[in-house]
């Protein structure tokens, strides 16, 4: 599943890119995975904070200053560690708005809902006028503030996770008729 939550990162990327207002909003990945025990080390030395979200939103308002938006992405059945979820009552005690989406959509959809306005429109090189429009996202996709919140599971690891269970039954099953 760890390649689902990278493609859904890159394709953020690609939306943020296309869609953020560059003069009021600044917004950057973070790649805070250790690739080794001693880089991990390194990094923890360094202040490094484990559990840190997957992208950082700055966006400046007028109104309100700045608002700073944290978007953790998971996979369709990801979860978030418990390191994540310190991590996150320390950026929401900052003042951050914290988001987990299961997708990129629904990740847009979640930093648009924190009060970051996109670009209006992109007018493409042939003349066409593209609009963004919330897209219409499924129960399990909507992106949700707070990890602990209830959704429905993705149709594919609600089926994944049934088989897993009618496995164990039935391993223990055999194990308590030997």
């Amino acid at each position: 599943m760890r390649r689902a939550e990278w493609r859904e990162q890159v394709r953020l990327a690609v939306l943020l890119d296309r869609w953020i207002d560059r003069d009021t909003t600044f917004a950057t990945a973070i790649d805070n995975v250790a690739s080794s025990a001693l880089s991990g080390f390194v990094r923890q030395k360094r202040g490094v904070v484990a559990g840190m979200v997957d992208y950082l939103i700055l966006h400046w308002t007028k109104r309100s200053g700045c608002i700073v938006v944290g978007i953790e992405l998971k996979s369709p059945a990801g979860r978030c560690s418990r390191g994540q979820r310190e991590t996150r009552e320390r950026l929401l005690r900052a003042g951050v708005i914290w988001w987990e989406a299961k997708s990129a959509n629904a990740a847009l959809v979640a930093i648009v809902e924190s009060g970051v306005k996109l670009r209006k429109t992109i007018v493409k090189e042939n003349g066409k006028v593209e609009r963004w429009k919330k897209p219409r996202l499924a129960d399990w996709e909507k992106p949700r503030r707070d990890p602990a919140e209830r959704r429905p599971l993705h149709p594919d690891v609600s089926t994944q996770r049934r088989a897993a269970r009618q496995r164990w039954r039935e391993r223990q099953r055999i194990r308590d008729a030997a």
